[in-house]
């Protein structure tokens, strides 16, 4: 999950800074500081045309969404050698089908209504409708993990370098 976590901030922070936002304060700080006093909502969302149409964002925007994530860090690890298989069982069911599911879709849009009004997250559904934005939505995941891949193998070189 630590990951995961870590890939979505990378993804957060990325998305964020290519925004170009032109005020004075360092992207690092403003994420340091929104991390700091972020409290975790789950409780229900109101049934209105906001939710409504963040979760429409959240369908259109496809690829590699926080569930599919969960998922997927579950199964990298099941590969492992002596994983627990009957807690990622539990895991796995509980954010498939049970309150984790139920849970997470609620802080997420909490998290979507706090950042970003009616009119913004109409906006961005109008760009993921576009052929423009559905590419960015299947090929977001992939620029990611091959920016996050170069930067590491960036860094094992450097590393070799250094025991030169």
């Amino acid at each position: 999950m630590k990951k995961t976590t870590i890939l979505l901030f990378i993804c957060f922070v990325i998305s964020s800074h290519a925004q170009n936002d032109k005020t004075s304060v360092p992207i690092f700080e403003k994420i340091a500081l929104e991390m700091k006093e972020f409290k975790l909502d789950t409780t229900l969302v109101p049934n209105d045309k906001l939710s409504k149409r963040i979760e429409k964002l959240r369908s259109l925007k496809g690829g590699f969404n926080i569930n599919e994530a969960i998922e997927f860090k579950i199964a990298e690890e099941r590969s492992k050698e002596n994983a627990p298989t009957e807690e990622l069982d539990k895991i796995e069911a509980f954010f498939k089908t049970g309150n984790g599911k139920k849970w997470l879709n609620n802080a997420i849009i909490w998290i979507y209504r706090k950042q970003f009004t009616l009119k913004e997250i109409n906006q961005l559904i109008r760009f993921y409708k576009s052929s423009a934005g559905q590419k960015m939505a299947e090929k977001f995941p992939i620029l990611m993990l091959q920016s996050l891949k170069a930067g590491e193998e960036i860094k094992e070189n450097f590393v070799q370098q250094l025991k030169k």
